[in-house]
């Protein structure tokens, strides 16, 4: 992006704002990042009053999931519902357009996983993956994405010029503060069953997320750190057997605790009261979470992995690799090294004060603005 704040002013006329119409049917799926993502950016872009913003969905299908309706989606009904709003811009949410779009798409695609890591997803991902992606990338006048590694990724996958693919980092909401009311962090622990001594994860449990390597490297310091647990918080996914067989396996059930889903306005008070966050993750499109504790002032252990050096930066622990080894080495040095928690909280809470919501929009509208710009001027010809 070329951080121009002008942008806006191009998108107005004499009569009326332009409509861009989100299609939020692929976000509704589950309450991780890709909701997290489209939710906030969404009402950034309300909030800049540059466009006039409408969603929808596809109703017709009992749940988000729903493979044969979205399918009717994509194939008919997206495209009925937008020839009968007459949008400006149409904006795909989350990786998926219509066969044909009676306007310029701008599209969301996050990552590549799904073609990088097909054992992770489920059969309709990835016949969308190899069917509908592909088509709805080569069709968009734009792609956003998250980070340089995952550009690289999206050009290299489905053949697209380098140029038309935007990154717009997400930004970190301002309820991600250090804690500063022990009542509520001491109710917070008492609702959940937690002590003051815990190692934190938040994400889905599905296979990327290396879980199993974590409850390994936390086995390995139960020797030293006797009054230490590990909570593990995000949707159970059917792929979370292994999560389980893994705490088996270690004989450490007693010092997991497994939360599941918790609400987000539990979250901050939850990532404060962590002695340390850990991620392990193999691959993420962004990784919001680690960002998330780095705002709350908790000291972050992470693995190495793409992109995760790309966001963090020096604001962390990395570990060496995303073995247990490497991982409890890691873990070993924030919980015996109080100096480097210290450094670690101030450049965290740094790090993250730099990704903001309004930055996001600001740069989506500038891709609205040039598209439509450029319409205009092909119009003219």
């Amino acid at each position: 992006m070329n951080g121009r704040r002008n942008a806006p002013s191009k998108m107005s006329n004499a009569n009326a704002l332009p409509r861009v119409i989100w299609d939020k049917t692929f976000t509704r799926r589950n309450q991780a990042g890709t909701h997290t993502y489209t939710q906030n950016l969404y009402r950034a872009l309300a909030a800049t009053g540059c466009v006039e913003l409408q969603q929808i969905h596809n109703a017709r299908a009992a749940k988000p999931s729903s493979a044969a309706s979205n399918l009717w989606w994509l194939a008919r009904g997206l495209e009925q519902a937008l020839n009968a709003r007459a949008p400006a811009l149409f904006h795909a949410a989350a990786y998926l357009g219509p066969r044909r779009a009676p306007c310029p798409m701008i599209v969301n695609v996050f990552d590549a996983a799904t073609l990088t890591y097909p054992q992770y997803h489920d059969w309709k991902w990835r016949a969308y993956a190899r069917f509908v992606i592909p088509h709805t990338v080569r069709h968009a006048a734009a792609v956003i994405t998250l980070t340089e590694h995952a550009r690289g990724e999206i050009t290299r996958a489905y053949q697209v010029a380098p140029e038309r693919v935007h990154i717009v980092a997400p930004g970190i909401g301002a309820e991600f503060q250090p804690p500063t009311d022990a009542n509520a962090l001491a109710r917070l622990r008492a609702q959940y069953g937690l002590g003051e001594n815990f190692l934190l994860h938040l994400g889905e449990a599905n296979g990327r997320k290396n879980i199993p390597a974590l409850i390994a490297a936390f086995a390995q310091l139960r020797a030293d750190f006797p009054q230490l647990t590990l909570v593990l918080a995000g949707p159970h996914i059917p792929t979370a057997d292994a999560v389980t067989q893994a705490i088996r396996a270690h004989g450490i059930a007693n010092a997991v605790t497994r939360l599941g889903y918790v609400p987000q306005a539990d979250v901050p008070l939850l990532y404060g009261g962590a002695r340390a966050f850990v991620y392990a993750s193999k691959l993420e499109g962004f990784g919001m979470p680690p960002l998330e504790a780095l705002a709350c002032g908790t000291p972050v252990v992470a693995a190495p992995n793409p992109p995760m050096p790309q966001v963090l930066g020096d604001a962390v622990c990395w570990a060496e690799n995303d073995s247990p080894a490497a991982l409890a080495s890691a873990m070993r040095r924030v919980l015996t090294n109080q100096a480097l928690v210290e450094q670690l909280r101030v450049q965290g809470i740094a790090r993250a004060r730099a990704f903001t919501w309004e930055r996001a929009a600001r740069q989506v509208t500038e891709i609205y603005a040039d598209i439509l710009q450029a319409q205009q001027a092909k119009a003219r010809v």
